[in-house]
């Protein structure tokens, strides 16, 4: 189903959840599929009442998750060309709930909005959601024996594999996705347990976080429908990036091999890409702060933002596997995320020749993306766009 979008129906906000499930699937779909029924009626009750979002929203009920993910997979695939020309972004919802603590993925451009939204809403502890989660991650990096602090830049979790609907739509078809769950322990997954009985008692009793999935899925969605400009934050990608690429030496040979890729015109590209995207960020904080945008402007941006995620494919795919096009996303054989997948596998088999050929593709995807930004900044006004300093 879908709300047409008032002003700008050609560029889309996708949501979905899977409906299918192993057995009953109190947790595994259906939290999330109560969810959805309850965000499309308050999106539907919006639009009676005059009130559209600005771009069209689209939902999705997948069938054949737990079977290959199946149904969003058959879609993606048939409707890629149109997707890449029009879609915003992907919001998944698995499972919307089994337990109190928030988990949220996001590719590292719609990672920071992830973390602003948080802040808006209320958790059922009476904290605000952004409080609840950054103390529910502390934790959880304790348990597992982590030392990294828990910050705004590594809250949300930007290391996606693969075991959901989100899988076509940023490995084949190249949007950015976000993954969204509150998650607690869940010792009934995929068994006839997995119930209605086992929801009210155990997994959210009074339903106070299938609510607050509703708020979170919705203000999401209505603010990437409503934005004057997308708020996609590409310098915050391009540091995630450098953190994906300072890993790999951890997978090379220990001896000092003259075969192995030289990174450092890949780091030279993320710096580069990371200054076109500060200088847009300032230009795009500018015009906004003079007020009302061109919309001649704002279709200029928002569409070339677009293609960002877009040109993070490579359309050979990565080596062995060419349904996975991501170069920067990609999974393991099992859902296991793999960053740069490429590379990393390249570099695991000490495959130095492929190595140097996938950072290639990567270097040259971080120089085209810099020259699209660096294209978007001049459409402002002098007085608007900001020079590198």
């Amino acid at each position: 189903g879908r709300i047409r979008g008032a002003q700008l129906p050609d560029e889309w906000i996708v949501l979905g959840n899977h409906r299918d499930a192993w057995v009953f699937g109190g947790v595994d779909p259906s939290s999330g599929t109560a969810s959805m029924m309850e965000l499309t009626r308050s999106l539907g009750k919006l639009a009676k009442t005059g009130m559209r979002p600005r771009r069209t929203i689209v939902v999705c009920s997948w069938d054949g998750e737990e079977v290959g993910l199946t149904g969003s997979t058959e879609w993606g695939e048939q409707f890629a060309d149109e997707l890449r020309k029009k879609a915003v972004a992907y919001i998944n919802v698995d499972e919307a709930t089994s337990g109190p603590n928030f988990h949220g993925q996001a590719v590292a451009s719609l990672a920071p909005m992830l973390v602003e939204t948080a802040h808006t809403l209320r958790d059922p502890s009476g904290k605000t959601l952004y409080e609840a989660w950054k103390e529910s991650s502390a934790h959880e990096r304790r348990e597992a024996k982590q030392s990294e602090e828990v910050t705004d830049s590594n809250l949300a979790d930007t290391r996606i594999g693969s075991g959901s609907d989100h899988t076509v739509f940023l490995n084949f078809v190249g949007m950015p996705v976000l993954g969204l769950g509150f998650e607690g322990p869940y010792g009934v997954y995929h068994s006839a347990y997995d119930d209605f009985f086992w929801m009210n008692h155990f997994g959210d009793p009074g339903y106070r976080y299938h609510t607050l999935m509703t708020q979170l899925w919705g203000v999401l969605a209505l603010r990437l429908a409503n934005a004057d400009l997308l708020p996609f934050d590409f310098a915050s990608y391009a540091a995630n990036i450098r953190e994906f690429v300072n890993e790999l030496p951890k997978g090379m040979a220990t001896r000092n091999d003259l075969n192995q890729p030289d990174l450092k015109p890949v780091l030279d590209a993320i710096d580069a890409f990371e200054a076109a995207g500060k200088r847009l960020d300032d230009s795009e904080a500018r015009a906004l702060a003079f007020g009302v945008i061109d919309p001649k402007l704002a279709a200029t941006i928002n569409q070339g933002a677009m293609q960002v995620e877009r040109n993070w494919l490579n359309p050979d795919g990565i080596p062995g596997r060419p349904w996975f096009k991501h170069i920067l996303y990609g999974a393991r054989f099992t859902y296991a995320h793999l960053e740069l997948p490429g590379l990393t596998e390249a570099i695991e088999k000490q495959d130095w020749q492929t190595a140097k050929q996938q950072a290639e593709i990567l270097r040259q995807a971080l120089v085209y993306n810099t020259k699209l930004l660096d294209r978007l900044n001049a459409s402002f006004s002098p007085d608007v766009a900001i020079e590198a300093k």
